[in-house]
């Protein structure tokens, strides 16, 4: 399913001086996933989730609240498959960022989460066709599976 990122129409809206509160996190999560359930049925991708909200709490503000907490333990669950975009491809410096050696660390620190909570992850690699072929190639096995179980 794919959903317009909550979180950057959120943070766009009630940023102050570049930050959210952990109270404004935990309402991101809650309204991302509001959106997933309303459009399950006709979307075709999730771009973030608690999880990633979860990591920028943990990331800026030490810590995260325990319905925040909650939420991105719910997620760990909630999706077939997971492609995490690797930092290969030139980092857009945008006022609204952090620098590039944050992407940095934090990259290292999603995966690092992924791994903690045992999410198979598919990362993406090269340019952005190649990105796209390499979902394709995913989604296509993906599908196949799942025919072949639905036939059993």
């Amino acid at each position: 399913m794919w959903t317009p990122e909550y979180g950057r129409e959120y943070w766009e809206t009630h940023q102050v001086a570049r930050r959210l509160t952990l109270v404004q996190l935990e309402e991101i999560a809650e309204g991302h996933l509001e959106r997933e359930e309303r459009l399950v049925q006709i979307a075709r991708d999730v771009d973030t989730n608690a999880i990633t909200t979860y990591m920028f709490s943990r990331y800026y503000h030490g810590k995260a609240t325990p319905r925040l907490t909650e939420l991105a333990v719910e997620a760990a669950s909630r999706y077939d498959l997971v492609f995490v975009c690797n930092t290969d491809i030139p980092y857009a410096d945008t006022w609204d960022r952090s620098g590039d050696v944050q992407r940095q660390v934090f990259q290292k620190q999603i995966l690092a989460d992924l791994a903690m909570r045992r999410i198979p992850y598919f990362l993406l690699r090269g340019t952005l066709e190649e990105r796209a072929s390499q979902v394709s190639r995913v989604l296509a096995r993906f599908r196949r599976y799942c025919s072949l179980v639905e036939g059993m």
